[in-house]
């Protein structure tokens, strides 16, 4: 004769499922919330370290470029004197000043491509903001790709930063737009570097001053 199963283990049983049910639903939603929390900042993560390695790379290739051949960017302006020794007109030398560009953004070219792949792996717990979970938990790859489109922008400008004194500048923003390769999905950055080509200070009223388009 077969004997019953006793009613407490197999209500157990079926109180057991709902239970597990349950909390695996909390889980899921629990992971859901975190994503929807860290994608954000693991994005901002990524991108401030593709832009900072980026950056570092041009910035290297300039200050190499510019030790190489120093007189390629000595003589870019002129500077034209009135009777009491003051400044009249400050004038930058189109020639030069593009040969300098030319220069800077081919070397800063060759060396983005140049520059193997770069991979970091990112904990968890450097995007929760805590000094103890900093490398603790998953990690996400991020994969960045120097070679890129370089440009650059001259700009120039003459202006008065006290009596009698005059700051003339002419600086070159570099511009360079690589890949950045996180959780699979490419993504097109822009980094970008600013070089002080000519930053002198000047004695005299605010010149007149002709830039490279006059």
């Amino acid at each position: 004769m077969r004997r019953a199963t006793p009613l407490a283990p197999r209500l157990r049983a079926r109180l057991r499922l709902p239970a597990l049910l349950a909390a695996l639903t909390l889980l899921l939603y629990a992971i859901a919330r975190l994503d929807a929390k860290i994608q954000p900042i693991l994005q901002e993560f990524a991108e401030y370290e593709t832009r900072s390695a980026v950056v570092r790379l041009m910035n290297d290739a300039v200050a190499q470029e510019m030790a190489q051949s120093p007189e390629r960017y000595r003589e870019l302006y002129a500077v034209t004197t009135g009777a009491d020794g003051g400044v009249q007109t400050v004038q930058s030398d189109p020639q030069a000043v593009n040969l300098a560009r030319a220069s800077l953004i081919q070397a800063v070219t060759a060396a983005l491509d140049a520059a193997p792949e770069q991979r970091l792996e990112i904990p968890l717990g450097s995007l929760l903001d805590s000094a103890i979970l900093n490398d603790l938990g998953p990690a996400w790859t991020l994969t960045i790709q120097p070679r890129g489109y370089v440009d650059g922008e001259l700009t120039e400008k003459a202006e008065a930063v006290e009596i009698n004194r005059v700051e003339y500048r002419i600086d070159l923003t570099l511009t360079a737009s690589v890949n950045m390769i996180l959780e699979g999905r490419a993504h097109v950055l822009i980094a970008e570097t600013t070089v002080p080509l000519v930053h002198v200070l000047l004695d005299g009223q605010t010149p007149g001053y002709y830039s490279r388009e006059s």
